[in-house]
């Protein structure tokens, strides 16, 4: 049986069935014990082959201080999909900063069930020494250093990456364009590829080939994208399920203009790697 990280992926830019953890920034200040200002909060039914209600998520972007932000996601199964524990809930959160018009990512966690093991990864990225590592916990074991790379060039996790194409760090992406960055994934970091579509009445549609590695092809997903660069449907084909699909259900939520009350002056795009 797959795992529910596996699931996870199943839809890049949203990780479903998440819940909220610990603010404990390793290399990092303790963060303040005040209350986040609530930036945004998108909701999503989620539907998986033949049913329809699986569960309810929420994309959330929090302010914590200054130019300190907070991406989570967090969800709940549906009806007779609580009754199975593949479908428990798993937990993602990012923690990021504002340098240089973009939102810089700190460290991403990542919590899933494993063979009834409760499992918890961090991905950190140390930009004064140039490196980002990977560390996994699994209960009852000592937290291990799984891999640690150069951070050569800007490397995103899904949600700051999804952030900053909200924010328009990418420029301008006309429909025919592509775009490829590259993002976390278990081994290294891959390139993800974004082939940008026309207009349709359900939104403009975008193509994402994640993570195309040379001996596994790449997994496709169609995205539906509305004028302010939110998903409103997304679909993908889960092995053993069918179509796996996301709604958007509240649009008026979305945050048109000063998404992270900033001045506009602030989201220019970046001249340099922090």
């Amino acid at each position: 049986m797959k795992t529910p990280s596996r699931f996870a992926g199943a839809l890049p830019f949203l990780a479903l069935l998440l819940l909220l953890i610990g603010l404990w920034l390793p290399g990092h200040p303790a963060l303040a014990a005040t209350v986040p200002v609530i930036r945004e909060d998108l909701e999503y039914k989620v539907s998986l082959g033949p049913s329809s209600n699986v569960g309810l998520a929420h994309l959330v972007l929090k302010e914590l201080g200054p130019g300190r932000y907070l991406a989570e996601v967090s969800g709940t199964t549906q009806g007779v999909w609580r009754l199975s524990n593949r479908w428990l809930p798993v937990r993602y959160q990012t923690e990021m900063i504002h340098r240089e018009g973009r939102l810089v990512p700190l460290i991403c966690r990542e919590e899933f069930i494993s063979q009834g093991k409760r499992v918890v990864k961090e991905y950190r990225f140390d930009y004064e020494c140039g490196h980002l590592s990977l560390w996994r916990q699994a209960e009852g074991f000592e937290t291990v250093k799984q891999w640690e790379v150069p951070l050569k060039s800007p490397v995103y996790d899904l949600l700051s990456l999804f952030y900053n194409l909200r924010l328009g760090v990418f420029g301008p992406l006309p429909g025919g364009s592509t775009l490829k960055v590259m993002v976390l994934s278990t081994l290294a970091p891959q390139e993800m590829v974004f082939v940008i579509g026309g207009n349709t009445e359900v939104g403009r549609k975008v193509t994402l080939d994640h993570c195309r590695t040379k001996s596994k092809p790449a997994k496709q997903y169609v995205i539906y994208l509305n004028p302010e660069q939110v998903p409103t449907l997304a679909l993908t084909h889960v092995p053993l399920f069918g179509k796996f699909t996301a709604h958007l259900l509240n649009p008026g939520e979305i945050r048109k203009e000063g998404l992270l009350a900033l001045p506009p002056c602030a989201a220019l795009v970046p001249k340099a790697q922090p």
